[in-house]
């Protein structure tokens, strides 16, 4: 089951973005650089970069932490029903955040139906009015990692390669490339 979700990804991220790949080791050094990414040790599959914060789903306890570090927004990429099923079993995060007096964001993403053109305006959207720390999140991860690539890509000016390399500092990893032990070049198809 993960071996066909992690090809399904694949497939979408090569159709989300019409691309090409071709084998080389060419990334250029010349568009503005998001700091590195660092692991936040205390929360399993939390990082931080600058202002940003990534994850799956948080618990109390990271809520509290993201709050003392200064987090003003919450992005939630998940489905909702995953945020049904989590309030009705765990607590309820938007409420929660209310009182820490955090904004919250929902964007629901799934596979395959969100993954297009206006979910990432709204992701870009939500990114671009805010001015604060922000933690953005899914249920493990992977389609933050995903959607900030992609953000990179369109409003940073990243590479696809570039965002790619970024987003193997989150644990992202394009396994076409462990596969056959090389390093993918993409680009976009004109």
């Amino acid at each position: 089951m993960k071996t066909i979700f992690t090809y399904s990804m694949i497939a979408v991220w090569l159709s989300l973005f019409c691309i090409n790949p071709v084998i080389s080791k060419s990334v250029s050094a010349d568009k503005p650089a998001l700091d590195s990414a660092q692991k936040v040790e205390q929360f399993k599959g939390m990082y931080k970069a600058g202002d940003y914060y990534f994850g799956g789903q948080p618990t109390l306890e990271a809520i509290k932490y993201l709050k003392s570090e200064g987090v003003k927004l919450f992005i939630n990429l998940r489905t909702e029903n995953e945020n049904q099923s989590f309030t009705n079993t765990v607590f309820n995060e938007e409420n929660l955040l209310k009182k820490y007096e955090i904004n919250y964001i929902s964007i629901p993403v799934s596979y395959p139906d969100s993954y297009n053109a206006e979910t990432l305006a709204k992701f870009k959207q939500a990114l671009s009015e805010n001015e604060n720390k922000v933690f953005i999140h899914c249920a493990g991860g992977g389609r933050v990692k995903t959607f900030f690539m992609a953000y990179l890509i369109e409003v940073k000016g990243y590479t696809i390669n570039e965002a790619m390399s970024w987003g193997n500092e989150l644990n992202y990893y394009f396994p076409l490339g462990i596969l056959l032990e090389k390093e993918i070049d993409m680009t976009f198809k004109k």
